[in-house]
């Protein structure tokens, strides 16, 4: 019978317990055929580890070999996954996760080493530095996901992401979403007839005429072809997007079809001043664009700038910035001479454009499939809740408008 060996407090140690010189516990075992160490300075603590690596073991997890494996190199795995991936979207993964993840420190340790107050503590300092909690569902449909391969290889027993995201936002934890803005009828009008009767501005008109009066995303404005609008039917197609991106470490621009079906349409021109300047930009463009520009098959783009080339989201925001400024600075000299109060313009960006016409839409009718359809919303919950937002915004004006004409008694 094999004699039994005892630590210096005489307690029996288990097959592959062993004390060391300096009085820790080491417990030997084998995975594979090679030998690995778990250690401790306490003997109860050790054997809690052996329990979970016994436990690890029966029911198939790999733990051991998980502790070679970190949080970014399953992000890899992920990522060589993902082969139908586009290229835009995947550089915008890759772009969250290098600025984001990349450098925390539990996305550097072994798998089976992150707790869920780790991604807990994550999400909270990202919040704490003003990231609004749908913006951090961006980062957590990385790392959720990534640690849900790990488990699904065995590596871990389960995922540490697994409900957090959630429970921060029905906790309503964090900055609030931004609050939309969209110009006021009024704002919309001064701001287009500026542009119109400005010898600087005025080569921004069709553009600017078209992002406010169909509602399209920037990069599927800018991506406009000659082909893709109709004028006899009074429609435009919309069936690809104009991007700058950097993708595989090289900046520039590409074209990419819309990230979901809805985005793929056909929408009316509903403002006649659409047509029309599509119909001018278009018999023009010969001229003014000698030189045609291809990309992956489409030609005939018709908004350009200066120089000729590609025109960008930044270019757009750049200038309705310098719009706004000139504006406002020659509408507070107006209010002045004129002793009333200047009808200024707000600080907005293309985006708001957009939701500027979807407001307009909400305005002129209670057809929420069409507004869905003409805006290109993937979820009809999307158009449900804009629509909502705007309708309660009215009537609360128009209450305050009427509530001092009304009289019970």
């Amino acid at each position: 019978m094999p004699k039994v060996r005892k630590d210096n407090k005489g307690r029996n140690l288990r097959p592959g317990e062993t004390q060391r010189s300096d009085g820790s516990y080491m417990f030997v075992y084998k995975l594979g055929k090679k030998k690995k160490y778990i250690y401790d300075f306490d003997l109860a603590s050790l054997r809690a580890k052996e329990k979970v690596l016994n436990r690890d073991s029966e029911d198939g997890i790999r733990t051991q070999e998980a502790m070679k494996i970190t949080l970014n190199d399953m992000f890899k795995v992920l990522m060589d996954t993902k082969i139908q991936l586009k290229a835009s979207t995947r550089a915008n993964y890759e772009y969250l996760w290098s600025n984001y993840v990349k450098d925390e420190p539990f996305a550097n340790i072994p798998l089976p080493n992150i707790r869920k107050s780790d991604i807990l503590t994550f999400y909270t300092k990202l919040l704490k530095k003003g990231f609004a909690i749908n913006s951090l569902e961006s980062i957590n449909n990385l790392i959720h996901p990534t640690l849900e391969l790990a488990v699904d290889d065995d590596y871990i027993r389960k995922n540490p992401s697994k409900g957090v995201y959630r429970s921060l936002k029905t906790e309503g934890t964090g900055a609030p979403p931004k609050k939309r803005i969209a110009l006021t009828m009024t704002q919309q009008k001064n701001f287009l007839r500026f542009i119109s009767k400005s010898p600087m501005y005025s080569h921004w008109l069709p553009v600017m005429v078209v992002l406010l009066g169909t509602g399209m995303r920037v990069a599927e404005c800018t991506g406009l072809t000659k082909n893709d609008v109709d004028l006899e039917n009074n429609t435009i197609s919309v069936n690809h997007n104009l991007i700058y991106r950097v993708i595989d470490g090289k900046a520039g621009f590409h074209i990419t079809t819309p990230k979901t079906a809805s985005g793929t349409r056909t929408i009316p021109i509903l403002y006649p001043q659409v047509a029309e300047q599509l119909r001018t930009l278009i018999e023009v463009m010969d001229t003014l664009y000698p030189e045609d520009l291809v990309m992956n098959g489409y030609h005939g783009f018709l908004f350009r700038n200066r120089e000729g080339y590609f025109l960008s989201a930044h270019n757009i925001n750049r200038a309705i910035q310098r719009i706004s400024i000139a504006y406002n600075a020659e509408e507070m000299d107006q209010a002045e001479l004129e002793d009333r109060e200047p009808e200024l313009l707000p600080h907005f960006s293309v985006h708001n454009m957009r939701h500027t016409f979807c407001t307009r839409l909400c305005e002129s009718t209670n057809d929420i499939k069409f507004i869905q359809q003409v805006m290109g919303h993937a979820d009809f919950s999307t158009t449900m809740d804009i629509y909502t937002h705007i309708t309660q915004e009215n009537m609360r004006e128009k209450a305050e408008a009427i509530k001092g004409n009304l009289v019970l008694m």
